[in-house]
C-alpha cells in the first residue's frame, strides 16, 4: 500500500479529530451560555462551531479523495472503503494507529451528539417558558371583565398584547 497516501489519511484523521475536540468544547460551553441565557454569546459560539464545520466538510473532502485513490490501488470500490477494511491492507503499526483515530472519533462524536441533544432540550424548555408567559400575558387580558353603560359585558373587550403566535 501507498504509504504516502496512508499517511495523508491519517494527518487528515488527525485534524479532524482536533477540530470535533474543539466542536465537543464549544457544545459543552453553548450548555452554560444557553442556561444563563446569554443570547449574544450563543450566536457567537454558533458562528464560531459553524466555521469548524465548514472546516470539518473541507476535510472530509480531501479524506474522500485519498480513500478513493487508495480505494484504486486496492483494486476496491471507494464506498466499501473503511478504517477496517482499510487497517487489512496496511502494516500492524498503520492499522493500530487507524483503530486509534476511529476509536477516539468515535468517543468524540458520541459525546458532541449526546450535549447536543442536552442543549436541543434546554432552548426547547426555554421555547415553551417563553411561549406559556406569553399566554398568561395574552390570557390576563381577555375574558369578560369589560362591561358596557348599561352593565352588559362588553363583547369587544380588550385585545392581548399579543394577537399571533408565531
Amino acid at each position: 500500500m501507498n504509504d504516502r497516501l496512508i499517511n495523508d489519511l491519517m494527518d487528515v484523521l488527525l485534524q479532524e479529530s482536533k477540530i470535533y475536540e474543539d466542536i465537543l468544547e464549544i457544545s459543552k460551553k453553548k450548555t452554560d451560555v444557553i442556561v444563563k441565557g446569554k443570547v449574544s454569546e450563543l450566536e457567537s459560539i454558533t458562528n464560531l462551531e459553524q466555521s469548524l464545520i465548514v472546516k470539518i466538510g473541507k476535510l472530509e473532502e480531501t479524506r474522500e479523495n485519498i480513500v478513493t485513490e487508495i480505494a484504486g490501488i486496492a483494486g476496491m470500490d471507494p464506498s466499501e472503503m473503511t478504517i477496517s477494511e482499510l487497517e487489512k491492507h496496511v502494516d500492524e503499526k498503520q492499522a493500530e494507529k487507524l483503530r486509534e483515530y476511529k476509536k477516539h472519533m468515535t468517543s468524540i462524536i458520541e459525546e458532541i451528539k449526546n450535549i447536543n441533544e442536552v442543549n436541543s432540550r434546554l432552548i426547547k424548555n426555554s421555547i415553551d417558558f417563553i411561549d406559556f408567559s406569553i399566554n398568561i400575558l395574552t390570557s390576563a387580558n381577555l375574558g369578560g371583565n369589560n362591561y358596557s353603560k348599561e352593565g352588559q359585558i362588553n363583547e369587544n373587550g380588550k385585545k392581548g398584547y399579543f394577537d399571533v403566535k408565531l
